[in-house]
């Protein structure tokens, strides 16, 4: 992030234009860009992108640690912009439960304040731009009432930012001795809130807290350095409505913010039968309309799947995004933690 607000705005500015000519040119030469793409440009999307938050919340708010009364382990991966040469490709693994779980100690059916622990790992890679970090995570929730819990939680751990000048296609100044490889490696930290129960759930969550400086920046379409993994923010709100015995949907709003740069937001409507199949819509404001499915193949692994439509003028230079998410949770019986499974 720039020393001030007015420096970002013009950077923005100026990285935005710089992009748009190159997609331009991409159009106009039918030349593969696989350099500085969108989420360099769009810094609400330093941070890794899935269009299935509900399936795997925890990776976006260290409050969700040990939240659901099973332990749970994660992978997903998510193809952006297939056909695009260069575009994101992101996979996260993670793993979190309650710490009562891994100590087979039993709680009440009703819940229990209580702690939990997680780790993840995650990659993410756009042409010659490469970002991994590994985390781990610890969560306090707090019972405030018979229904309601209050949980605190944080990620602590490594981001590494890599730049590899052998992978990059520059349409103007193609030998500019700027661009040189590099790797940047960096202590990482978010925070997060999150308030629950059976039928409603809220959490916000700050992320890249410590604002590490990078060495790249873009400068009138120059590689230059002293460039920055922004803080950001999102906000996650939404309800479990039972309609009867056997259907429920739950309906969200994901919001996603950064100084300097457009709020992004997602609604999302899913539709759950009988805790077995799911499937739903959603919507990305100014970029994708979002449709997905899921079921239970086993008593405990899960599968979903979604597919982004896009919604803006770069969706003729691509044939959408898919995402998969394959999980495996571990019961453990009558050990309960009083949560609301949102993430059917």
């Amino acid at each position: 992030m720039p020393h001030t607000i007015n420096d970002f705005n013009k950077r923005y500015t100026k990285q935005n234009i710089f992009y748009q000519s190159l997609q331009q040119k991409l159009i106009n030469f039918g030349l593969h860009l696989t350099v500085f793409l969108i989420p360099l440009f769009n810094n609400a999307q330093q941070n890794p992108q899935f269009s299935q938050y509900l399936q795997n919340p925890y990776v976006i708010n260290p409050a969700m640690t040990g939240v659901e009364d099973y332990a749970e382990l994660t992978a997903a991966y998510r193809n952006q912009w297939t056909g695009f040469d260069g575009a994101p490709r992101t996979a996260t693994f993670s793993f979190n439960s309650s710490l009562h779980l891994l100590q087979g100690r039993l709680q009440r059916r009703g819940g229990e304040s209580h702690q939990g622990v997680g780790a993840f790992l995650y990659t993410d890679n756009t042409g010659p731009i490469n970002q991994n970090g590994f985390y781990g995570s610890y969560a306090y929730h707090l019972k405030i009432s018979r229904d309601w819990f209050l949980s605190v939680g944080a990620f602590a751990g490594v981001n590494q930012f890599s730049y590899d000048a052998s992978e990059a296609v520059l349409i103007q100044n193609p030998n500019d001795i700027l661009v040189n490889s590099f790797s940047d490696l960096n202590f990482d930290m978010s925070l997060g809130l999150y308030v629950y129960s059976n039928y409603l759930f809220a959490g916000v969550a700050a992320n890249q807290l410590f604002d590490n400086e990078i060495p790249y920046d873009i400068e009138n379409g120059v590689l230059t350095n002293d460039g920055r993994l922004n803080r950001n923010f999102n906000f996650l709100v939404g309800s479990r409505i039972d309609l009867n015995q056997n259907f429920e949907i739950v309906p969200s709003i994901l919001v996603k913010t950064v100084v300097g740069a457009p709020i992004q937001w997602d609604i999302n409507g899913k539709l759950v039968y009988q805790d077995k199949l799911w499937g739903g819509l959603a919507y990305r404001n100014q970029d994708a309309l979002i449709g997905f499915f899921g079921m239970k193949v086993l008593q405990n692994f899960l599968v979903s799947y979604s597919y982004d439509w896009s919604l803006t003028e770069f969706s003729g230079q691509q044939s959408g995004t898919h995402e998969v998410i394959l999980s495996y949770r571990f019961d453990f019986g009558n050990q309960k933690c009083a949560c609301p499974q949102y993430s059917m």
